[in-house]
């Protein structure tokens, strides 16, 4: 799942930009998965569908979350080894390829710069005036959000949005300070600045509220993201974002009017990596245009300052769901929607998989009936009853409710200030107006993004049955005419 608040915000305020040892039965990529069924499965009965198979979920858990992947970090060797292992799980359930060349494997590109150092803001005094440049440094007075330029000069515009005025029109070019309404929420700030970064400012500033004071502690320990490629695009010309502590934001809205102010930063060259998603269908029969989207993301965090981190509940747990639905949904009579089953790369650098897919898209997008994502299964969420999941986004469609009539056991997301909506591969999606909404049983333990997210924490019973009762709902689904519709006004 993408990392917290900070991530979110440059997805949300800034759009679409991020020690265990693993138990004995960890598994080769060659090992074929047992069919004993579970002795504890408790999913509705649909017709004379098969048993869940724990221990195949078990030897698939036991890979991808074990020490051979290293934690199948973003954009590397082990993340393509996470998806040629899945790639052939899914061909060895029978299931077809949906990749547009006939094949299972979509490999993404993506290129990438980053910032060296401390980017600073600078005051620049006017023409003969006495003043000493004011100089603003990230990570201490100011967060640079987002870089997009090494450096440039421009004039200061002040806009005050915090009674709620209408915005003004900015000067092309302009270093805009924005005054935000206190409290307002993410997505109306989203909706706000928007027009202002998408080229028309050199640079926003915004000062940071005591609300968002967390997320300018965590944006300070961290590089400001830089602009991402996915596969040819060019660089477009977005604009500077800045986080302000109130009394540096104070010191820039009392300059006189008529200031300049000036980014300074050092960028490396553009780098291309690849990504890697799995994509393979069950074909439908009478609506087989339809489609009904399955998906997790497979990679994680990978290594860093010498630590491995496992990723077992973030998201090998939910690319393990994807792969047993797979699997049950193979031996059962052929659904009248087709079922496409997608494991996404890049995920954590930015829902970088599911965006190239966007461009790429190898079926088309507008016959995606509905999309659930799977997201950190591992683990029971103590604010749930036993057995229970949680949609993100439930009060945006009719989905959850309509997928809980037919026996999932789906409630909505009881952690509304984290935002779970906007924080996977389902938002990607749900910007395109795709019905698209993530599956999960994270209850916030402190083992997420951790090296400590290893698999004998997993609560496998849990786990099995999260699975199974997901495969009753999910066959209705593939076999319904049911549409599922936006709540009005709940669409991103």
């Amino acid at each position: 799942m993408k990392k917290t608040l900070v991530t979110l915000f440059l997805l949300v305020a800034v759009p679409l930009l991020v020690t265990g040892v693993v138990a004995a039965q960890t598994a080769s990529p060659s090992t074929n998965p047992p069919t004993r069924p579970a002795v504890h499965s408790r999913r509705p009965v649909v017709r004379n569908t098969p048993a869940l198979c724990a221990e195949c979920i078990r030897a698939n858990m036991a890979y991808l979350a074990g020490p051979e992947l290293k934690g199948r970090g973003s954009a590397t060797d082990d993340e393509h080894k996470a998806a040629e292992y899945i790639a052939g799980k899914l061909k060895s359930y029978g299931l077809a390829p949906a990749d547009g060349d006939g094949q299972y494997v979509q490999v993404g590109t993506l290129s990438t710069r980053e910032a060296i150092g401390k980017p600073t803001v600078t005051i620049e005094p006017g023409p003969g005036s006495d003043a000493k440049p004011v100089v603003f440094t990230h990570g201490q007075q100011i967060v640079v959000a987002e870089l997009s330029h090494a450096s440039l000069v421009a004039t200061v515009q002040k806009i005050d949005l915090s009674e709620g005025a209408t915005p003004p029109l900015p000067v092309s070019g302009a270093v805009l300070l924005v005054k935000l309404k206190p409290g307002i929420a993410m997505e109306e700030a989203r909706r706000l600045l928007e027009p202002y970064r998408a080229g028309k400012a050199s640079m926003v500033v915004v000062p940071s509220s005591q609300y968002a004071s967390r997320m300018f502690d965590r944006l300070a320990k961290e590089p400001p993201y830089n602009q991402q490629l996915i596969g040819n695009e060019a660089p477009g010309s977005r604009a500077v974002f800045v986080l302000a502590k109130p009394e540096a934001f104070d010191q820039m809205w009392n300059a006189p009017d008529g200031t300049s102010m000036a980014v300074e930063a050092e960028l490396t060259p553009w780098k291309a990596t690849h990504t890697w998603n799995v994509l393979a269908k069950i074909e439908g029969t009478t609506q087989k245009d339809q489609l009904i989207l399955l998906s997790a993301h497979l990679d994680h965090l990978g290594v860093d300052d010498g630590k491995i981190y496992y990723g077992a509940d973030d998201d090998a747990s939910g690319t393990a769901a994807v792969l047993e639905l797979a699997r049950m949904l193979a031996l059962e009579p052929r659904p009248r929607r087709t079922v496409i089953f997608a494991l996404w790369g890049g995920e954590e650098k930015g829902l970088v998989g599911s965006r190239y897919f966007l461009q790429r898209p190898t079926f088309p997008l507008q016959n995606i009936v509905a999309n659930l994502e799977f997201e950190m299964l591992g683990r029971p969420d103590p604010k749930l009853q036993p057995d229970q999941l949680w949609l993100s986004g439930w009060e945006r469609t009719n989905l959850g409710p309509a997928l809980a009539k037919h026996g999932a056991k789906l409630v909505g997301d009881p952690h509304p200030s984290e935002k779970f909506f906007m924080r996977s591969d389902n938002y990607a999606l749900a910007r395109q107006g795709i019905i698209a909404q993530t599956v999960s049983s994270f209850g916030l333990h402190t083992d997420y993004h951790q090296p400590t997210d290893t698999i004998d924490k997993i609560a496998f019973q849990h786990m099995d049955r999260a699975i199974a009762s997901m495969i009753g709902p999910v066959t209705w689904l593939a076999n319904t005419d049911f549409k599922p519709t936006w709540v009005e006004g709940k669409k991103p």
